[in-house]
């Protein structure tokens, strides 16, 4: 069999993708179209006019999706896709790759562990499999905090509220200096910022929310009164005293009492804190990364 590879990016050729997605993913795994028109360039392998493969690349580092037909798997397509995908980013600068996040948005932020082919396609490459993140879910439908999650950290002086225009230049404040990473999502926040305030009125924790009808590429399995909730952040000293399940608790309520169905909560490695907080985990994730 013989291929060939070839640029693609945006615009040219999505609903192709899509249709290769359908073709080469388990029906646990339906067609993400949000997730693939996020994608801005990447490698297409052709056989004759038939699309048999594709890579995608973020030039942030990442590679966040290779697919291979299941008629042409086992015949090198997928190797030769993740060769010149890395060697598109070495030639960008890009010294070391991720496998799954990347850029400013993403699908997943690593290697889905129920696609055991892909994780195996990774590890027998050689790339380095650093640890284990998960996603966490919660019919919130009927969603109750658990019991003492307002009282604890009442108990230390914290306010839990919704923040408004005139809390955004202490929210940005707050994330500029404990969680720099997370400034550029809070930034596009606007309103949808639950801030835990003390008694001095600081900002002692903070987590964004959206629901229901969130833009979430995972709309498609959570259906469309889905909600998320991220970047769950407390200050370090406060750490360890409720706070954080106060904010998640009191997230759940809101995103629950505007009609909000299945919540969810993504790529983090604290599943005990979120099971107590009422959520379940619903994905995992392996996390590979390796040399450009």
């Amino acid at each position: 069999m013989r291929w060939r590879i070839r640029p693609w990016t945006a615009g040219l050729g999505e609903k192709v993708v899509e249709r290769l997605w359908q073709a080469a993913m388990p029906p646990s795994w339906p067609v993400l179209g949000a997730g693939i028109a996020q994608l801005g360039e990447g490698l297409v392998a052709e056989a004759g006019s038939d699309l048999v493969g594709f890579a995608a690349v973020h030039m942030a580092g990442s590679i966040p999706l290779i697919l291979v037909d299941p008629a042409c798997q086992r015949r090198g397509i997928g190797t030769s896709l993740l060769a010149a995908a890395l060697e598109r980013l070495r030639a960008g600068g890009v010294l070391s790759v991720t496998a799954g996040n990347g850029g400013g948005s993403y699908i997943w932020p690593g290697v889905p562990e129920d696609l055991s082919a892909a994780v195996q396609f990774f590890g027998s490459r050689g790339w380095q499999h650093s640890h284990d993140t998960l996603d966490l879910v919660a019919d919130l439908a009927a969603y109750h905090p658990p019991p003492g999650a307002r009282e604890r950290a009442a108990s230390i002086g914290i306010t839990v509220t919704r923040a408004t225009g005139s809390d955004l230049t202490d929210v940005l404040a707050f994330e500029a200096a404990a969680f720099p990473n997370w400034l550029r999502w809070f930034s596009a926040a606007g309103e949808d910022v639950l801030l835990a305030r003390d008694s001095a009125r600081n900002i002692a924790g903070t987590l964004l929310l959206d629901g229901p009808g969130a833009g979430t590429v995972f709309a498609p399995m959570l259906g469309p009164a889905a909600g998320t909730i991220g970047c769950v952040g407390v200050a370090a000293p406060l750490q360890g005293r409720g706070i954080g399940t106060a904010l998640v608790a009191g997230a759940s309520e809101i995103l629950r009492d505007a009609g909000t169905r299945n919540c969810h909560i993504g790529w983090t490695t604290r599943e005990s804190f979120y099971r107590q907080a009422g959520y379940r985990p619903w994905r995992r994730y392996a996390m590979f990364s390796s040399p450009a």
